[in-house]
């Protein structure tokens, strides 16, 4: 589910750009607003999740993050101990393996009571054999959770967390509201330089990287970071081919799945790719890059275009000012239309889920561990998961918040953050606007979500069908074959080793033999 999954950095986004898309760390976070007594201990109103019972202990596989690994000694976590009365029995669990260790532990049958970062194909395999505790059976114990699902109004998400049975059977870790925090950006000063106008068109796109080229031969004016299918998670929704499962689409007018990597859309972005890379206006590495080498290319002006977290543009103009010019000024802009209009990337608002094994409702504190999800979700857990600890990490002053001075004056907000457990997405349920807002630290993000909400530019999620076990394995069988030959054709045709005039045919037909046709029945089956 690569497509509609994103990467590491989806999970992650201000560290090093999520969404992994590595999308790698801000996305890890959430927030909320809470005010009360013992506010500078806690973060918000002190109260308990369990009275004045003793603390229980809860069991809990951790997805222990290289860039902030586990310390027991975050005041953040021992003041979400206190809060809720209870004791973590903490299992960090390297971040780099968490997915194949995940399965092995959920196929044991001796999971611990809470599990976190359950990602949606390792969720979706499990939950139909009976292994997960169906969470949408005890909504009348989580009024919290049921509070902030219809507060955010998510329901077009949790619908692809939902199975065919009509449960659901994880806690979702959700966004508050979409964010236009991925944009193409551009280096804005060169525009003015050679009086060209920002591009609102794919082919005034081209246009303007083909002036930009003229004006610096040795340059290649666009360049990527995410590999292929990063590059179609932020410009496909305006190409018409995304956001997809898969490569499958849903036409909510025809009612029905289609693939959108055989369509004549797609067959225009290629075309598109394959221009750029013949006249030497994209970045030959445009697929392979690192972010090292990304970030080089875009500070030192060998690329002047791009797709991008919004979030990483401060340090990069900071780094072209001083190497570059002092007018050096990389800054986003509103989508670029092409066949499927002005869109910009899916405004996906559950990236994974937490899991609570069907087991632990046999266990005698069941209830216990119900009320800690439940209090998860308010107001006082997120904000101190988010914000952390009042005075240390943040301030308030009339209803509102913002980070400490010795926070916003860190190299990374982030970073300071992880320093006491805070923005840690085994610990928060949500992250809300405002503190997202404030740690992107950016107001264009501000500006451009309003923008966004106004003009519509944020995409429906990508539909996921609800498949049966048996459904689940034939696609495992098929889905990897199509993906690899789409991959692998997508390159020829890009780098020209393939040509959309002559080959193009045989393509479809030979993908459609490889699995899509079959995929197609499978899912449009599910429909009806």
């Amino acid at each position: 589910m690569k497509e509609v999954q994103g990467s590491k950095k989806s999970k992650r986004l201000a560290g090093g750009i999520a969404l992994t898309l590595a999308m790698s760390t801000l996305l890890s976070a959430c927030s909320g607003s809470n005010s009360g007594s013992n506010a500078k201990e806690t973060g918000g109103a002190a109260t308990t999740g369990n009275g004045g019972d003793q603390p229980i202990t809860i069991s809990m596989m951790y997805d222990d993050n290289p860039s902030y690994p586990f310390n027991a000694a975050w005041p953040v976590l021992e003041q979400f101990q206190k809060l809720a009365n209870v004791k973590l029995d903490i299992q960090p669990t390297p971040d780099a393996d968490y997915q194949n260790k995940l399965k092995i532990v959920l196929s044991s049958g001796s999971a611990p009571d809470l599990v976190s970062y359950v990602e949606h194909p390792v969720y979706m395999e499990f939950a139909q054999t009976g292994v997960f505790l169906p969470i949408s059976d005890y909504m009348d114990k989580l009024p919290n959770l049921k509070k902030k699902l219809e507060q955010y109004k998510i329901s077009e998400e949790i619908d692809n967390w939902t199975l065919k049975d009509g449960k659901l059977y994880g806690l979702p870790f959700m966004f508050e509201s979409a964010m236009y925090n991925t944009a193409p950006v551009i280096r804005v000063d060169l525009l003015k330089k050679y009086n060209l106008q920002a591009p609102t068109t794919m082919d005034e796109l081209y246009n303007v990287l083909k002036k930009l080229k003229e004006a610096d031969p040795k340059s290649y004016p666009m360049a990527n970071l995410n590999g292929a299918l990063g590059l179609i998670n932020l410009s496909g929704a305006a190409w018409g081919i995304g956001p997809a499962y898969n490569g499958f689409v849903f036409n909510s007018e025809k009612n029905e799945f289609e693939y959108a990597y055989t369509s004549d859309n797609y067959k225009q972005y290629v075309t598109f790719l394959n221009r750029l890379m013949k006249e030497k206006l994209a970045d030959p590495e445009i697929f392979t890059s690192s972010t090292d080498q990304w970030k080089q290319k875009m500070a030192t002006g060998q690329s002047v275009f791009t797709y991008t977290w919004i979030s990483e543009l401060g340090q990069i103009n900071a780094d072209g000012k001083k190497n570059v010019t002092p007018d050096f000024e990389l800054a986003p802009l509103p989508p670029i239309a092409g066949p499927g209009g002005v869109k910009g990337p899916s405004a996906q608002r559950i990236n994974f889920a937490y899991v609570i094994p069907a087991t632990a409702a046999q266990k005698p504190n069941f209830d216990k561990l119900l009320e800690y999800v439940n209090w998860l979700y308010s107001d006082e857990a997120i904000n101190l998961g988010t914000w952390g600890i009042q005075d240390e990490t943040f301030v308030e002053k009339d209803g509102k918040r913002d980070f400490t001075d010795a926070v916003k004056s860190s190299d990374m907000i982030q970073k300071a953050l992880w320093n006491v457990g805070a923005s840690n997405n085994n610990f928060t349920t949500v992250f809300t606007y405002d503190w997202f807002s404030k740690v992107l630290n950016n107001p264009l993000v501000d500006s451009l979500t309003a923008e966004a909400n106004a003009k519509n530019w944020f995409p429906s999620v990508a539909k996921v069908p609800k498949l049966t076990p048996a459904d689940k394995e034939e696609e495992t069988m098929r889905s990897t074959t199509v993906h690899d030959f789409f991959m692998r054709s997508q390159e020829q045709f890009i780098y020209g080793k393939a040509s959309v005039d002559t080959d193009w045919d045989s393509y479809v037909k030979e993908i459609n033999d490889k699995g899509v046709t079959k995929l197609l029945e499978i899912y449009n089956n599910t429909l009806k």
